[in-house]
C-alpha cells in the first residue's frame, strides 16, 4: 500500500484549523461506520434472527423525566390490577392432561368375541357362567372424505284424454340449482370457500385433494363459483362494512398482494386493506385496491367520522389532514417502539433502552386495565400513563436538540415528534387502544394465504377475496366455525329480509348458535393471555422490589 504524506502548514493557526477539520472528518466517518454496522446487524437479524418483537429490561430505575410516582391507594383512583395468575405447571409425560374425545362424535361398537374352540367344554353350559363385554379402550379413526351425489327426480302425473287425443301433465316443483352452471350443493360450496379463504388452500391444491375422493373440480370452475358466491353474499358483506364504519375507533392497515398483469406479462402489486371495528362494532372489513395511492385510501376511508388508528403511511396522514373535522388520527405505539428496538439488539444503548422501558411501563398499565371499562381505563391512564407520556415528550425534545442528523436515535425521535399529538391521543379516551396490533393480527389471514396462492388473477379475484376475508376474519374474531357459518349463510341469504340479514351478522349469529363456537381457540387464547399476564406481573413485581 502506498504511503500517504501530509504537509503541515507553517503557521500554527492553520495547523489548528487542519486538526479541527480532520477531527470532524474522523467523527463523520465513525458515525458512518456505526450506521453501516447497525444496518448489517439489522439485516442479519431480519435474515436469521427471531421475528418476535421482544424487549426485556433490567430492573427499571426512577426516570428523571417523570414528575412523580402515582399512588394507586389514593381515594378516587381506580385499581384495575388483574387477578393473580396461578403459576404455570410444566407438563411431563407423567402429568399430561386427560385425553377427552368429544361425545358428539359418531361411535361404533367393536365386539371381540371369545373363540369358541378355546372355551373349555365344562364351561359351555355351566350354571354359574355369565357372558358380558368389558370396555377396553377407545380408538379414533379417520375415514377418507366421501362425496355423495343426489339425483333429483320430479314426480310427474299424466292423465290421457282419449276422446280429445290430449294428455294432462302435472309435475312436482323441483328447486333450481344453487348457482347458475353449478352442479354442487351449498354444503360443498361452503367447504370450498372455507378451504380457500380460511384454510388458505389454493385452487389447484384443492383440485388434487378432491381427486383423492374420486371427484375433481377444475381450478377455473372453483374460481367461477367463488365469484358467483361473492356476488350472492354481497348484501351481507356490505352490511358488515357499514357497521364497521360506525365504530368510534377504526383501525386500518394494508398488505400487498401480487396480481397478474397480462399487458406486462408479469405480476404487479395490488393491496388488501383491513378495517377493524371497536368493541361496539365487532367486525372486520376488507377492501381491495389495485394500487396504493391517496385516491384509493380516500375511497376506502369514505365518509368515516371518528378516531382513525394507523401506521405512518403518508396517504393515511394526508387523508386525515384533509378531513380534519371528521377524522382524528391516532398513532400506534407498537410502530414507534420498533424504531428503537434495532438499536438495543445491536448492543448496549442507554438512550434507546430508556425509551423502551418507558413504553414498556405504558403497556404494563394497559395490561392492568385490559378488563376494565372505558371510563376506568381512562382514569387509570390519566393517573399513571400521563406522567410517563409527559416524560417521554421531555426526553424527545431534549434528544431533538442533542442528536446529530445521522444519529442512530434521530429516526425514532423524528418519528415520534412529527406525530406527537397522534401518539398522545390514547390518553383522551379509554376506548382508544394504545396500538394497532389488533388490525395487524387480522390482516395475517391474507398474509398467510398469499404465501400459498401466490397471486390474484385479476381485479375481480381481489374483490372476491375481500368479500370472503370480510366474513371469514369476522368469524375468526368471534371464534366461529367458518364452514358452519357459511353454510347457513348460503342457505338463507337468497330469501333473507333486512331483519334476517342482520341476524346473519357474525356476532348475532354466534349468539343464536353457540354450538358453532370453536372452543379450542377460545381456550388457547385465554391460556396465552394468562401466560402473558403472569410474565408481566412477575416483571412488575421485580421492578417494585428492585
Amino acid at each position: 500500500m502506498a504511503s500517504v504524506h501530509f504537509e503541515l502548514p507553517d503557521h500554527l493557526p492553520a495547523c489548528h484549523a487542519l486538526i479541527i477539520r480532520q477531527a470532524e472528518i474522523i467523527e463523520q466517518h465513525e458515525l458512518r461506520i456505526e450506521q453501516l454496522n447497525r444496518d448489517v446487524a439489522t439485516l442479519k437479524r431480519e435474515l436469521y434472527g427471531s421475528r418476535r418483537e421482544r424487549f426485556v429490561s433490567s430492573v427499571q430505575e426512577e426516570s428523571p423525566y417523570v414528575a412523580s410516582t402515582v399512588d394507586n391507594s389514593l381515594p378516587g383512583q381506580p385499581v384495575l390490577a388483574s387477578n393473580p395468575v396461578p403459576p404455570r405447571t410444566r407438563r411431563t409425560s407423567q402429568g399430561r392432561r386427560q385425553r377427552v374425545v368429544d361425545a358428539a362424535l359418531p361411535r361404533e361398537n367393536v365386539l371381540h368375541r371369545l373363540n369358541e374352540p378355546d372355551v373349555p367344554p365344562e364351561l359351555w353350559n355351566h350354571p354359574r357362567a355369565r357372558r358380558f363385554f368389558r370396555f377396553v379402550r377407545e380408538e379414533v379413526e379417520l375415514q377418507r372424505a366421501s362425496v355423495r351425489v343426489y339425483e333429483h327426480y320430479e314426480e310427474v302425473l299424466v292423465v290421457d284424454d282419449d276422446a280429445r287425443g290430449t294428455s294432462r301433465l302435472l309435475t312436482a316443483p323441483a328447486p333450481e340449482p344453487f348457482l347458475e352452471r353449478c352442479y354442487v350443493g351449498p354444503a360443498f360450496l361452503a367447504y370450498l370457500a372455507t378451504s380457500r379463504f380460511a384454510d388458505h388452500i389454493p385452487y389447484y391444491r384443492e383440485e388434487e385433494i378432491l381427486a383423492r375422493t374420486g371427484f375433481s373440480i377444475h381450478r377455473a370452475t372453483q374460481w367461477r363459483w367463488m365469484r358467483a358466491l361473492a356476488q350472492l353474499v354481497f348484501p351481507l358483506v356490505e352490511l358488515v362494512r357499514q357497521r364497521t364504519m360506525r365504530a368510534q375507533v377504526l383501525g386500518i392497515d394494508e398488505t400487498p398482494c401480487a396480481m397478474l398483469c397480462p399487458e406486462r406479462g408479469r405480476t404487479r402489486s395490488a393491496y388488501l386493506y383491513a378495517k377493524y371495528g371497536d368493541a361496539a362494532h365487532p367486525y372486520v372489513c376488507f377492501e381491495f385496491a389495485s394500487r396504493k395511492n391517496e385516491e384509493n385510501v380516500r375511497r376506502i376511508v369514505g365518509d368515516y367520522h371518528g378516531y382513525l388508528q394507523s401506521d405512518a403511511y403518508i396517504c393515511y396522514e394526508l387523508v386525515a389532514a384533509s378531513l380534519a373535522t371528521a377524522i382524528i388520527p391516532v398513532a400506534c405505539w407498537a410502530h414507534g417502539r420498533r424504531k428503537f428496538e434495532p438499536l438495543v439488539q445491536a448492543g448496549p444503548h442507554p438512550q434507546a433502552t430508556w425509551i423502551l422501558e418507558q413504553i414498556q411501563k405504558l403497556y404494563d398499565i394497559e395490561d392492568r386495565a385490559r378488563h376494565g371499562t372505558d371510563s376506568e381505563r381512562h382514569q387509570l391512564r390519566q393517573a399513571e400513563s400521563r406522567p410517563i407520556v409527559l416524560a417521554i415528550e421531555t426526553w424527545l425534545a431534549e434528544r431533538d436538540q442533542r442528536e446529530f442528523p445521522k444519529s442512530p436515535l434521530r429516526e425514532g425521535v423524528n418519528y415520534f415528534r412529527h406525530r406527537w399529538p397522534a401518539f398522545r391521543r390514547f390518553l383522551d379516551d379509554g376506548a382508544i387502544p394504545i396500538d394497532n396490533n389488533r388490525t395487524e393480527a387480522v390482516i395475517k389471514g391474507p398474509v398467510i394465504g398469499k404465501k400459498s396462492w401466490l397471486f390474484l388473477g385479476n381485479e375481480q379475484a381481489g374483490e372476491t377475496a375481500a368479500s370472503f376475508y370480510t366474513l371469514t376474519m369476522s368469524c375468526r374474531r368471534h371464534c366461529i366455525d367458518v364452514q358452519t357459518y357459511l353454510l347457513d349463510v348460503f342457505r338463507r341469504i337468497r330469501t333473507a329480509t333486512p331483519a334476517e340479514l342482520e341476524s346473519l351478522l357474525p356476532d348475532r349469529w354466534i349468539a343464536a348458535h353457540p354450538e358453532a363456537r370453536v372452543t379450542q381457540r377460545v381456550q388457547e387464547s385465554h391460556a396465552a393471555a394468562s401466560r402473558k399476564r403472569q410474565k408481566r406481573a412477575k416483571r412488575r413485581l421485580a421492578v417494585a422490589s428492585g
